[in-house]
């Protein structure tokens, strides 16, 4: 394709180097033909002295990690928003290193991809002709937004060449706030890596191996919204049945706070292990007996509009799933188990473990392969051409709500 030039300044906040999301997903791929510079923004001052900010290099400095130029801030440089003027100043260095390093990498011409409202201050110092919103969640419902953040994206989706977001549920919750359209770009999997695993079945993990079998897999952030007491009550239940969390430890004060993780620490049948490397995922999935998405749910929850990153990584494993009632996978019932309530999951963990759960693995495998990142990453690359050879959008443009053919 031709992108005329252009390249990509991407601000997200996720470590490049830790649990893999939508983001380093699709920026990978489309830096096989893109430049794209990644980045986290300058340290704040309340990360002074954190673990990753002592590693990181004085001077900053960026690598190339997966075809993407991955940005280390200079450690010496914080922003301290209490003095307006020094934190100003940083925003624009921080905004010219990127710009710096996007040329030198051959693109003349920049589109801003923000990945949170929060790095809203950026925008005017990165001189990008186009700008991408990428809305990976319902920010609205996470700890700290404020009016602050909520005025920042209503500012993203008006000025926005393109908006993008994982669920047609999402997609109605931002389609309130700005007359536009929302081009709904689905989450995705590694589908090839997946089947290969579970068609070779890969060597167990030595912590995995360690685990006694029937094992009940959950595989992404341990974070409060995943529902821990429902865990410990079916972990309670079947002692028999061996519960095996894998993931980072998101908002650790307040999972220390958790009297049911705290429990689920204590229990001989539940296991949590450390975060993995995006590549060592497929190992571990494919050596459950069921997965599982087990989020708590209510009207104030993102989990009301998600599409879950894992589901196809799961679907493509082959393994049976059981899940808690989400609106967007509804279209999935064939594959899928859902549960409400501690009985209704005992019945289905046990159905799955007898049984074999609802679909086949052949079923739930073909259900996942039209779901790669390959196709998603396409399908974004065809949107950034069209907004490079489109006009510039009216912010009094229709609204209108896209989804994927």
């Amino acid at each position: 394709m031709d992108r005329l030039g252009f390249g990509l300044i991407a601000l997200a906040p996720n470590d490049w180097q830790g649990q893999w999301v939508n983001r380093q997903q699709l920026l990978s791929r489309l830096g096989r033909s893109w430049p794209v510079v990644y980045s986290t923004g300058a340290w704040t001052i309340w990360e002074r002295g954190s673990r990753e900010w002592r590693r990181a290099p004085v001077r900053g400095r960026f690598s190339r990690l997966n075809d993407v130029w991955v940005d280390e801030p200079p450690r010496a440089l914080m922003r301290w928003p209490r003095f307006g003027a020094w934190d100003r100043f940083l925003i624009r260095f921080q905004a010219r290193r990127l710009r710096r390093r996007l040329a030198l990498a051959g693109a003349g011409r920049r589109i801003a991809y923000m990945c949170h409202p929060s790095f809203l201050p950026y925008l005017e110092h990165l001189d990008a002709e186009r700008i991408v919103y990428h809305v990976y969640d319902l920010f609205d419902c996470q700890p700290g937004w404020n009016p602050e953040l909520e005025a920042a994206e209503r500012e993203l989706l008006r000025r926005a060449d393109l908006v993008v977001c994982p669920s047609q549920a999402l997609a109605e919750e931002l389609a309130k706030k700005v007359d536009r359209p929302i081009h709904v770009l689905l989450n995705a999997a590694d589908v090839p890596v997946f089947l290969a695993a579970a068609r070779a079945p890969a060597a167990e993990p030595a912590d995995l191996a360690r685990i006694p079998r029937p094992r009940i897999g959950y595989v992404g952030s341990l974070h409060p919204q995943v529902d821990y007491s429902l865990v410990r009550a079916l972990a309670e239940r079947r002692p028999a049945y061996h519960w095996v969390l894998i993931g980072p430890r998101l908002r650790e004060r307040d999972l220390n706070a958790d009297p049911d993780f705290q429990s689920l620490l204590r229990m001989s049948n539940v296991h949590v292990l450390d975060a993995k490397r995006h590549d060592e995922i497929p190992a571990y999935t494919v050596n459950m007996d069921v997965n599982v998405m087990i989020y708590k749910s209510t009207q104030t929850s993102w989990t009301r509009v998600a599409y879950p990153l894992k589901l196809h990584e799961y679907l493509a494993s082959g393994r049976p799933i059981v899940t808690m009632d989400l609106p967007m996978l509804r279209p999935l019932s064939h594959v899928i188990r859902f549960a409400r309530g501690i009985d209704e999951w005992l019945a289905a963990l046990d159905e799955a473990l007898s049984s074999g759960g609802t679909g086949t693995p052949a079923l739930r495998q073909s259900a996942a392969a039209e779901h790669s990142w390959d196709a998603r990453s396409s399908e974004l690359e065809a949107c950034l051409i069209q907004i490079i050879r489109g006009r510039p959008r009216s912010p009094q443009s229709r609204k209108s709500v896209s989804t994927p053919a």
